[in-house]
């Protein structure tokens, strides 16, 4: 029976076998570093922040602790979506609009969250320049081709 207690040669481990992510890069620290870039551009790709933070630390960093630090800095930028959802009554409440109608619906498979899906307003002097317009009834068409043919029909009043 063998027991090697010490070994001075060099490391023949393959690298891809080896995890290259560090235990302590997670995606506050990450956040840190990548805020300045994302502040610059909230559009820059995951696969740049990635480079940036291997470059920068030594270690690739995960896709998703990449992903989950962008996260963390745009809420930190902007805010989160729930936060914004609930200025959005308070914005159109304090626009001087005649009529502001907000649209909703529930989250698909929840109970309780709301998801918003679009906002309707008219502001008074698109009224007032409505009642002095012509009454015009316009009917147009075009040619559809292709897998679904036919006409498409528009009417206008």
């Amino acid at each position: 029976m063998w027991e090697v207690r010490r070994y001075n040669g060099p490391h023949s481990c393959m690298q891809t076998s080896i995890g290259q992510d560090h235990g302590r890069l997670d995606s506050k620290v990450i956040a840190q570093h990548i805020f300045t870039m994302v502040k610059a551009n909230p559009t820059i790709s995951i696969r740049i922040l990635q480079g940036g933070v291997e470059r920068h630390f030594g270690y690739k960093a995960s896709y998703q602790n990449v992903c989950l630090a962008k996260q963390r800095v745009i809420t930190r930028i902007y805010g989160d979506w729930e936060e914004s959802y609930n200025e959005l009554p308070c914005g159109y409440s304090q626009c001087r609009c005649t009529w502001v109608q907000l649209v909703t619906q529930l989250w698909p498979g929840s109970t309780n969250t709301v998801m918003f899906q679009c906002v309707f307003w008219i502001f008074p002097p698109c009224v007032e320049a409505f009642k002095h317009c012509k009454p015009l009834i316009s009917i147009d068409g075009t040619h559809l081709y292709g897998k679904y043919g036919g006409t498409l029909l528009m009417a206008i009043a």
